[in-house]
């Protein structure tokens, strides 16, 4: 009885520190917002026009073959992305709003499920940071994630043969494992951010809370929650490390190194690591090479040995395609008068 009386009260004080570290989010982005939108007299310059920053594109790839002695399977494949960014900086501040978008499928037609998805995110994101001293700044943040369509699972799997039941033969199944909001994630975090260069931070946010969404339920337990369950709530502390820099002309590397730990869990550290290679050819054509590293050990992974538990996550994709840059034409001519 007693070991269930200090459990109870060890619950019901870490339920407390939530809120109080709630309360302390909700007030710091009010405050954000309230300087966002407030005009100031006494500022000595007014606040700047927003810069905009936008990329759309497309990539296609087609593979056909015919009586091909070394083997294979036609193919085709599409994709899209979308990348938008606003940013305004003042004397004492700086605002950022981004939208990161992705979606991509291949069609095998000798497959029995020929369309698969091979890209499917939905990043939006806010920030506000308040400059304190020369490289620091306080900053309050918050960043959605999640997918657009279903998410399936595919795998070859030997049936009996019904022409001949002592034989087998392959067949491929398919399983879904995600959707719209299953999972989402909703991060929102307050701390001190060290710019030592331009191209370059680090955010220390020692009140962090991390929300996981899952409209389907039979998929909470896969994302960490309890059979039944469609919301969690975690409060802990986050790092993130954030590279943007042109390497050599026309190449330039971005990275966004994040991680996060709840409170109570301190030695589990969710990870999440962006990194992206864009290569501008011309104006209108653009080759990049990107990499997305995931370690959740709430998660549980379906593995090549038909094991399920925690694993690291790792996706690349090489994208050669058209690319149209959104306001770079306008921001050109305005320069030259």
């Amino acid at each position: 009885m007693f070991t269930l009386k200090t459990k109870n009260s060890k619950n019901k004080t870490l339920m407390k520190i939530q809120k109080i570290l709630f309360i302390c989010l909700i007030s710091s982005f009010t405050f954000a917002t309230s300087n966002l939108f407030a005009q100031d007299s006494t500022a000595v310059k007014p606040q700047g026009p927003w810069k905009k920053e936008g990329k759309i594109g497309a990539n296609l790839s087609n593979v056909g073959l015919v009586n091909w002695a070394g083997g294979g399977t036609s193919s085709y494949s599409f994709g899209g992305t979308f990348i938008y960014k606003l940013s305004r900086e003042t004397d004492n501040a700086i605002t950022r709003i981004h939208t990161d978008m992705a979606y991509g499928m291949i069609n095998q037609s000798e497959s029995t499920f020929p369309m698969k998805k091979t890209d499917d995110q939905l990043i939006i994101g806010f920030d506000y940071s308040y400059k304190w001293k020369k490289k620091f700044l306080f900053t309050a943040a918050i960043d959605f994630r999640s997918q657009f369509d279903k998410g399936y699972e595919y795998k070859t799997e030997d049936i009996p043969d019904p022409s001949d039941p002592s034989k087998t033969i392959k067949q491929e199944t398919e399983t879904q494992i995600s959707a719209f909001m299953a999972p989402g994630y909703l991060n929102a975090n307050i701390g001190i951010t060290y710019t030592p260069a331009k191209w370059i931070y680090a955010t220390y946010s020692p009140v962090a809370n991390r929300m996981t969404f899952v409209a389907d339920t039979v998929f909470s337990e896969k994302y960490g929650l309890n059979a039944g369950e469609k919301f969690r709530d975690q409060t802990g502390m986050n790092f993130k490390l954030g590279i943007k820099k042109e390497i050599v002309k026309n190449v330039a590397l971005t990275s966004t190194y994040n991680m996060f730990a709840q409170y109570d869990r301190l030695g589990e550290w969710v990870v999440n690591w962006d990194l992206l290679i864009d290569m501008k050819v011309n104006n209108w054509l653009s080759c990049n090479f990107g990499t997305q590293l995931i370690y959740d050990p709430d998660v549980q992974v379906n593995k090549d040995d038909n094991t399920t538990g925690q694993a690291i996550q790792f996706k690349h994709a090489l994208n050669i395609g058209i690319v149209y840059t959104l306001h770079q034409k306008k921001d050109k001519k305005e320069k030259k008068k």
